[in-house]
């Protein structure tokens, strides 16, 4: 016979439930895991060249349009005649320190592909080469009559491209 002051004991559940009986992960999950983060990290590595050239390519159209308010500062100090740089040069000489008056005069990070200028006492069109889009080759300019935008063509002599 039973003693009726004895506590019958459950050992069979004498531990607290869990929700997560197993708080680990398996070998699927982590190679799951790691196969996403591969994926995602392909597709930036093969990205990354096309955003560098973006941004290679705004740094070029910011300096275009620096260069384009410089010069028009320029004219203001001089009864309106733009600088004449006899030819389209190259900028990151003379032009810039003496006489635009900068401290420094941005070049292009790509030495292959500087920042040109044509003008003359009346009118002048300032332009770089693009990296976006490949083909066909592509500048952005900034001229004397205020327009500035994308050409496929070269400026040549002091006119906008149209």
């Amino acid at each position: 016979m039973k003693n009726p002051k004895t506590k019958i004991q459950n050992t069979k559940n004498s531990t607290p439930h869990s929700l997560f009986p197993n708080s680990g992960f398996t070998f699927i999950e982590l190679l799951v895991v790691i196969a996403i983060i591969g994926i995602l990290a392909g597709l930036f590595v093969t990205q990354y060249p096309a955003f560098q050239r973006r941004s290679r390519d705004t740094i070029r159209r910011s300096d275009v349009k620096q260069y384009q308010t410089a010069i028009e500062a320029y004219a203001n100090s001089n009864n309106g005649n733009y600088p004449d740089t006899a030819g389209t040069t190259n900028p990151s000489g003379t032009f810039c320190s003496t006489t635009l008056d900068l401290p420094t005069c941005p070049d292009d990070s790509d030495t292959s592909k500087h920042y040109q200028v044509n003008s003359t006492g009346t009118e002048y069109v300032f332009w770089a080469r693009l990296d976006q889009p490949p083909t066909p080759i592509t500048y952005f300019y900034a001229c004397s009559t205020g327009e500035a935008g994308d050409s496929t063509t070269a400026p040549s002599g002091s006119n906008c491209p149209l």
